[in-house]
């Protein structure tokens, strides 16, 4: 039988190990889960901020990119079995390029994909987060139609009327694709922010696209690039499209870096030097 005053040692000493237990556990407990290192494992590691819908992270561009991208190679041709159900009908616009009248197709696929980027984007929390796509097409026999082949999203960081794109390889281009044009999304309705911004102007005359080394350079002309339009989305209301007449656009850049006023609203004016709103037409059968 122990002694008293050795039983009462004994008993502080096991009071002292467990609070010494629990303090280390709750040290443990407390050491946050640390995201995958892996791009796309990190985005799908942040969850979904509504069902089909992934958080995006405005300082995590390469994540941003991936869990998008690989969402969009979900979605499933209108009409037929797999992947992400699409029941959106090809959507077209006709315009003037280099003096050329051209007409440019999206099949409902690529619809489908865009409208998923949009609803992404709309569910951001805080509000809308702007999203970006970079467009890549085909021009058919003939040179007059242009149908668009695929939707990438680059790496990107944003906020809630901001968006920067970062540099990065998008992967090559396949056999006579070439980059045609832009989308992206804006936070408000279609009154306040249906138009190209100012930081858009200064992307077309700055701004660099990498596809394993093609392309490049976006503010001139090349084997690659065919920049055909700019599609602006607001949350407020559908596609505004554009023409992208790259002297206008420059034109336009100046007035606005040398103020005081930026008339983008022009670029949807009729009868302004700066008008290049083209409608848009969706098809009225399902494209299959």
């Amino acid at each position: 039988m122990l002694r008293p005053a050795l039983a009462r040692g004994a008993t502080c000493g096991l009071y002292a190990s467990g609070v010494v237990a629990l303090l280390c556990a709750i040290r443990v407990g407390a050491i946050p889960e640390q995201p995958p290192v892996h791009p796309l494992a990190r985005g799908l590691w942040r969850g979904q901020v509504s069902p089909g819908l992934p958080r995006l992270d405005p300082d995590d561009p390469m994540a941003n990119a991936a869990v998008l991208g690989a969402l969009l190679d979900e979605v499933g041709h209108p009409g037929l079995k797999g992947g992400l159900p699409c029941a959106a009908r090809g959507r077209s616009f006709a315009l003037i390029h280099r003096q050329r009248l051209l007409r440019v197709r999206f099949g409902g696929r690529a619809v489908c994909q865009l409208q998923l980027l949009k609803r992404t984007s709309s569910a951001q929390p805080g509000g809308m987060g702007e999203v970006a796509a970079l467009i890549l097409g085909r021009h058919l026999p003939g040179g007059n139609d242009v149908d668009v082949t695929r939707i990438v999203v680059p790496p990107f960081r944003f906020g809630r009327d901001t968006l920067e794109l970062i540099p990065a390889d998008l992967g090559p281009l396949g056999p006579g694709e070439q980059f045609i044009g832009t989308y992206h999304t804006h936070p408000d309705g279609d009154i306040e922010q249906g138009v190209l911004s100012e930081q858009d102007l200064a992307f077309m005359e700055s701004g660099r696209a990498d596809f394993h080394g093609r392309v490049g350079s976006l503010s001139a002309d090349g084997p690659d690039i065919d920049w055909i339009f700019d599609i602006v989305e607001p949350q407020g209301g559908g596609w505004n499209v554009y023409a992208h007449d790259r002297q206008r656009l420059s034109a336009l850049h100046a007035r606005c870096r040398q103020g005081p006023t930026c008339p983008l609203d022009e670029l949807r004016l009729a009868g302004s030097p700066y008008y290049l709103l083209v409608r848009y037409y969706e098809e009225r059968d399902q494209d299959f």
